[in-house]
């Protein structure tokens, strides 16, 4: 059984004085079946992709979570080509030919512990780049002096398009918890999208800035929009964490529930270093 301790602080006015006290409260957590964790996606850029398996763990526990070692993982598309995924580290899997392809849709089998996973997933549209480039603002209100990034491009005609937005500094992905980027077409469908700013934190002189636009199907839209307010639900008024979406499934209906996504994207991406 996993046990943690709170601590309560009450304020109490004695004769005059403010002083403190603290209560002790132990609660006792039951210890949480271990789901399989999946993580892993397929694009329209060359090989080889990754599927990760991990197993999850309680809620409180820092600990690494356990590689799921021997698994047997298939990646099949709709021409008909299918292809075995061999482990390159514990709990890593690799394609070596395949190559996604936008129009195409994909299932992922993975055979774990005894159990059969299967997940659907398919590689959207997505428009080009046409600039990326930098701006420089100093004294601007809101604003830290420095050198700021700009996406400009065409959104692509007919509504129902999802999009993620990556940005790396320096080949390194900006991944604070508030700088997960998702939107959709709804308000800009068929619209030119020009000097978009996708960060709040400048870059320095020499820095390699990187965008890359990720098409989304839309049901991974919706588990990344989920995981960005769990990831960001904290603080005194924050709400109870709660499970995100999943599409991996296991085939017998009354076995054990697994979590994470297996995700089809398309990728554009254009680069810019900063000069005085």
């Amino acid at each position: 059984m996993l046990a943690r301790f709170f601590s309560l602080a009450a304020l109490v006015l004695t004769l005059g004085t403010l002083a403190s006290c603290t209560d002790v409260v132990q609660v006792e957590l039951p210890e949480p079946e271990s789901q399989l964790a999946v993580e892993g996606n397929i694009t329209d850029q060359p090989g080889p992709y990754e599927i990760r398996l991990t197993r999850t763990g309680a809620y409180f526990d820092d600990k690494t979570p356990l590689a799921v070692r021997g698994a047997e993982l298939t990646i099949s598309d709709s021409q008909g080509a299918t292809e075995i995924l061999r482990e390159t580290a514990p709990g890593v899997y690799q394609t070596s030919s395949l190559r996604g392809r936008i129009g195409n849709q994909y299932t992922l089998t993975i055979k774990a512990d005894g159990q059969e996973y299967r997940a659907a997933t398919e590689i959207k549209r997505v428009p080009e780049i046409d600039r990326f480039e930098q701006q420089h603002k100093v004294n601007e209100p809101g604003w830290r002096d420095g050198y700021y990034v700009l996406y400009n491009g065409p959104e692509l005609p007919g509504v129902g398009d999802y999009y993620r937005f990556k940005l790396y500094q320096n080949d390194t992905l900006r991944n604070n918890p508030d700088e997960l980027i998702v939107r959709d077409d709804a308000l800009v469908d068929g619209k030119y999208i020009g000097d978009v700013e996708l960060s709040d934190r400048p870059f320095r002189i020499g820095d390699r800035a990187r965008v890359e636009i990720l098409s989304l199907p839309k049901d991974y839209f919706f588990f990344l929009n989920e995981m960005f307010t769990q990831i960001n639900n904290v603080g005194m008024f924050s709400s109870p964490p709660a499970n995100v979406r999943t599409n991996i499934v296991n085939v017998n209906p009354n076995g054990p529930k697994a979590v994470g996504y297996f995700a089809g994207t398309a990728v554009r991406s254009a680069t810019v270093t900063i000069t005085p």
